[in-house]
């Protein structure tokens, strides 16, 4: 009888192990699927410069304190606030290269999804809640997760909430104030001080507000849900203690302030608040990121997931609402249909604060059971054919994400590598108006370096109104978009009426570099034939200059039609980024011969 009893308790410790390694296994699957979503590499348009800026600030020893690289904006001043960002993506492209700043996004984005698996375990979610709800902040992340500052605002969102949550454990649904020594009772001392040393640590924040406010803008929407979230506790505590909460409020008030302080320590001091202040109030509709996501769309499939799983997740859960999360994600997800770029916000709370709810759900919908455990009724052989289905997964799943990982890709059919070439190979300087999205390519390309390099300048680019009058701003969308209407443009009440040649006199232009894409800046080329000659064209891209300059035979700019090269090739394939052109290329092949 001992012998069947020691026989059936080895049996069930194999196959509890079993159940563990299976669902170590699904994670480890789940983790792998997670990244690969988060892991596109194709170059983001603003990276040439990025990491030009950066490189400036390394070798100038300071921050520039007016627009470079442009023609149209000389001496007018420059508040940049992604100044740290670029100075590490800077580094990170002199080092490690293209491929490990790949490699960096998509371990960040492991890391993400990990402490979120953590955060769900320690909800004692299913294995079945934590897939869910790590896919689906997965795939609504996805999109924004390039190699940009945009990823530093999302690690630093990512680390202040865990910050807000760790601190706050306990307060979670229970509307009560463990902790500070009075209105609860039912706690033990070690409990209180435990729960005190946590509170402290909140002092961490404004060391994170810091060093976000000197890596991007979005420093702004951290510092608001941080302060929603201290002002709701306030009022929680007020609510439940009355008077004798007034110090924990206090408290609370001087961290807000003192976090706010912590942002002014920036090359700019209040001027960047000023700054952000006055361009946030401002619309700007030829900035997509900036648009309402669409809706009603196949892409937007994944957002009405996560908002539907949301929705019906708070109102058929059983657990206690958390009065502060619940209104900071209802406000989170307004924003988030304002605006796409926020979408990652409302995707990371989501992460953070609804396994438990999510949990809840599915018990109540029955599609989880009490006390079920992943895997316990499977019998050994569908345990064995489970195992392999997920050996073929790691495989399929690790070599999607070494290829995606395996460079920093430059879409030919997107970017104008040719048309770079054919500058580069008839050495071209001086000013150039080009498509926005171009633009910081341009400046990675052909950016002036020194006084014996005068390379080429920019009417405009990404840098937007850190750098440019809107009167310049304007004045290059009304060629590049035209005039538009609302929900395509906004103009400046201070701008002279809308000009589409404006920009191709303003600070005359040498050369023009548009994409075939955009009718309106085509046209309006055609329109000037009589003072712009085409030079170079294929399937994605014009590049027009000066007859004066570029038409005449007596200048020594002078391009004869027999080197022109006008056709309508298509561009197809991808170069590893920064696929720059390569100098000289045309007396090298001319020596050759």
């Amino acid at each position: 009888m001992s012998n069947e009893k020691s026989l059936d308790s080895r049996g069930q410790s194999a196959n509890a192990d079993d159940c563990k390694w299976l669902q170590r296994g699904f994670l480890l699957a789940i983790v792998l699927g997670c990244a690969v979503a988060m892991s596109p590499n194709p170059a983001d348009p603003d990276l040439w410069g990025h990491v030009r800026y950066g490189r400036d600030v390394l070798t100038d020893g300071h921050v520039a304190p007016t627009t470079t690289y442009s023609f149209t904006a000389d001496g007018y001043r420059w508040i940049n606030h992604e100044n740290f960002a670029e100075i590490c993506l800077a580094i990170g492209a002199d080092t490690v290269g293209p491929v490990g700043l790949v490699v960096a996004k998509c371990l960040l984005s492991i890391a993400l999804i990990l402490l979120i698996i953590r955060q769900a375990g320690r909800q004692n979610a299913h294995l079945v809640t934590v897939c869910v709800i790590a896919l689906l902040v997965a795939v609504n992340m996805a999109f924004h997760w390039s190699v940009r500052p945009q990823l530093f605002t999302y690690g630093c969102f990512t680390l202040l909430i865990l910050l807000l949550t760790w601190c706050f454990e306990g307060w979670q649904g229970r509307w009560t104030l463990p902790g500070f020594g009075f209105g609860n009772h039912e706690y033990e001392t070690s409990e209180i001080d435990y729960s005190a040393q946590r509170m402290r640590c909140l002092w961490l924040a404004p060391i994170l507000f810091l060093f976000w406010a000197n890596s991007h803008g979005g420093f702004v929407a951290g510092y608001c849900v941080y302060s929603v979230y201290l002002i709701c506790r306030a009022i929680e505590v007020l609510f439940r203690h009355g008077r004798e909460g007034s110090g924990v409020v206090r408290r609370f008030a001087l961290m807000i302030v003192v976090a706010g302080l912590a942002t002014l320590i920036n090359p700019y001091g209040p001027g960047l608040h000023l700054w952000l202040f006055e361009s946030l109030g401002t619309p700007r509709p030829e900035i997509t990121e900036w648009h309402a996501p669409e809706l009603f769309t196949l892409g937007s499939i994944w957002l009405w997931l996560i908002i539907g799983f949301f929705v019906t997740s708070i109102t058929l859960s059983r657990r206690p609402r958390d009065l502060t999360h619940t209104l900071l994600m209802c406000v989170v997800l307004w924003q988030s249909l304002e605006h796409q770029r926020h979408i990652p916000f409302f995707a990371i709370l989501f992460g953070f604060w609804m396994p438990i709810h999510v949990e809840s759900m599915f018990r109540r919908l029955r599609v989880l059971k009490d006390g079920a455990q992943f895997a316990a009724g499977m019998s050994p052989i569908m345990k064995r054919m489970v195992a392999g289905g997920l050996c073929l997964a790691f495989a399929l799943l690790i070599g999607r994400l070494a290829l995606r990982v395996s460079d920093l890709r430059v879409d030919k059919s997107n970017y104008p590598v040719a048309a770079a070439q054919f500058i580069a190979d008839h050495e071209m300087t001086g000013k150039i108006v080009v498509t926005y999205n171009w633009a910081q390519y341009v400046i990675g390309a052909f950016g002036p370096t020194s006084e014996y390099d005068p390379g080429i300048e920019v009417s405009f680019d990404g840098r937007f109104r850190t750098c440019y009058p809107q009167e310049v701003v304007d004045m290059n969308f009304d060629f590049v978009i035209g005039p538009g209407g609302p929900d395509q443009r906004w103009r400046s009440p201070n701008s002279p009426p809308a000009d589409s040649s404006l920009a191709l006199e303003h600070a005359s232009p040498d050369l023009v570099l548009i994409s075939r894409r955009q009718k309106h800046s085509v046209h309006v080329m055609k329109q000037n034939e009589d003072k712009w000659v085409l030079l170079y064209q294929d399937s994605l891209a014009q590049l027009w200059g000066l007859r004066t300059k570029y038409d005449d035979p007596h200048s020594l700019a002078f391009i004869p039609p027999a080197e022109r090269n006008v056709t309508d090739n298509v561009q197809q394939g991808f170069v590893t980024w920064p696929a720059l052109p390569t100098r000289g290329r045309k007396n090298t092949q001319l020596a050759a011969n």
